[in-house]
């Protein structure tokens, strides 16, 4: 039970670590002039999606989902 915990832990701050360093200055400085609306923002889901993902595996390892 408690490695479980564990590596779950250092899996979600490892998450963390990654959508703020990584995901989320990419889309934000992404070049988008010659997009669409509509492009920009399905493109901007992806941060969403990824804070939900963040969100859903904290659930999961504290046993709520």
């Amino acid at each position: 039970m408690a490695n479980g915990m564990v590596g779950g832990i250092i899996s979600l701050v490892l998450g963390v670590i990654l959508v703020t360093n990584v995901v989320i200055p990419t889309v934000k400085n992404t070049n988008t002039d010659a997009w669409t609306t509509s492009e920009i923002a399905v493109f901007g889901l992806v941060t969403l999606g990824s804070l939900i993902g963040i969100a859903f595996g904290a659930f999961q390892i504290f046993g709520i989902a």
